[in-house]
């Protein structure tokens, strides 16, 4: 995390392959953040709605339907809530623009999650410079 930033961030985590949510876990909390994995999309919901979350990131793996009603029920209970999508080259642009704040290449390193986390998270919600860095 930033040196001005002393707040550990509690992050909500959304992916339907447990290693890779397990994996990239433990890469945020080297990075200092707190991690709450959800490989269930009901559980993610339920964690989004009921939990003190400061962002949520959304790996669209597999299941690009079931992501896209997860994020659209996790904007809908806390609309203000940054969202970052995990998203590959298959990912039309389009599609993916509405479900987050910030989109980032799946095979990218923890270190560019958390740059994206950083920037949504001092930025605030709702702004619309949504990219998938190259």
């Amino acid at each position: 995390m930033s040196g001005y930033e002393k707040k550990c961030r509690t992050i909500l985590h959304y992916g339907t392959y447990r290693v890779v949510l397990l994996l990239r876990a433990r890469g945020l909390n080297e990075m200092g953040y707190h991690v709450l994995n959800a490989s269930d999309g009901f559980e993610a919901i339920k964690l989004a709605a009921h939990e003190q979350v400061d962002a949520v990131v959304l790996d669209l793996d597999r299941n690009h339907a079931e992501v896209a009603l997860v994020a659209t029920e996790i904007k809908r209970c806390r609309p203000q809530l940054p969202t970052i999508l995990l998203a590959d080259e298959t990912t039309p642009p389009d599609r993916a623009h509405h479900l987050a704040d910030a989109l980032v290449p799946r095979r990218d390193n923890v270190k560019m999650l958390v740059t994206a986390l950083e920037n949504v998270l001092t930025s605030g919600v709702g702004t619309s410079s949504k990219t998938l860095p190259e």
